[in-house]
């Protein structure tokens, strides 16, 4: 009894639930790993990643159970719809992944190993090989630059020989009023000629005597004075 099981007139034997549900754990854990080696951003989600592990396996079950029953399929979604998923996924990136486990697991469950392992197998490697190029990046090294100085002649000199020292490129943005006119924030977009001297290039900007508020921004990290 155990050995096999009978739904909707096709035959599981143990071994087959065993092995589509192995593979989709695998499956599920090479596409968390990738997702994690590959993320940039701040919002990084644990519960995400171990999300992208199960999803496959219990897509998997999902489609085992139904078989070929288009009544059971009916009643899942009626089941399913009792459910509320509230959780909003804020980067397009993430709804990719989540489909990439969902087919996985849909191929997994019907049975269809080798268009589990081999498609997503191949998505996954592109997916490596567009974040190795950076591809679609517009910015490519350039981050925000934000500090204060006073309106005067004097204030807008200021910042000329850390800029001189330590930037290849530099754009203003955006030039702001604060304290009732007493201060601007200006705003740039600076690429400097050795990203790893980011730090030493915000210390050297925010001990000028007449600069305050120094924050420079990219996409993974962030450094303040």
């Amino acid at each position: 009894m155990l050995n096999d099981l009978v739904a909707s007139g096709e035959r599981f034997e143990l071994v087959d639930i065993m092995a589509n549900v192995l593979i989709a754990f695998v499956i599920g854990t090479a596409i968390a790993l990738i997702y994690r080696r590959t993320h940039r951003g701040f919002n990084y989600s644990c519960s995400f990643v171990n999300t992208l592990v199960l999803l496959p396996m219990i897509t998997t079950v999902v489609m085992m159970v139904i078989g070929n029953s288009l009544a059971r399929a009916f009643g899942l979604v009626g089941a399913m719809s009792i459910i509320r998923f509230r959780t909003v996924v804020k980067d397009t990136r993430d709804t990719a992944f989540v489909f990439l486990a969902l087919a996985a697991g849909l191929a997994a469950g019907a049975g269809y190993h080798l268009i589990a392992l081999l498609g997503s197998g191949l998505v996954l490697l592109m997916i490596l090989l567009l974040h190795a190029g950076n591809f679609g990046s517009v910015r490519n090294h350039e981050q925000l630059l934000r500090f204060s100085v006073s309106p005067d002649e004097r204030g807008a000199m200021l910042h000329e020989p850390a800029f001189n020292e330590f930037l290849r490129h530099s754009s203003l943005v955006n030039i702001q009023t604060h304290h009732d006119g007493r201060l601007l924030e200006l705003s740039y977009y600076v690429r400097l000629r050795a990203p790893e001297r980011a730090r030493d290039f915000v210390a050297v900007l925010g001990a000028i005597d007449g600069i305050s508020g120094v924050t420079l921004i990219s996409m993974e990290d962030v450094a303040e004075p």
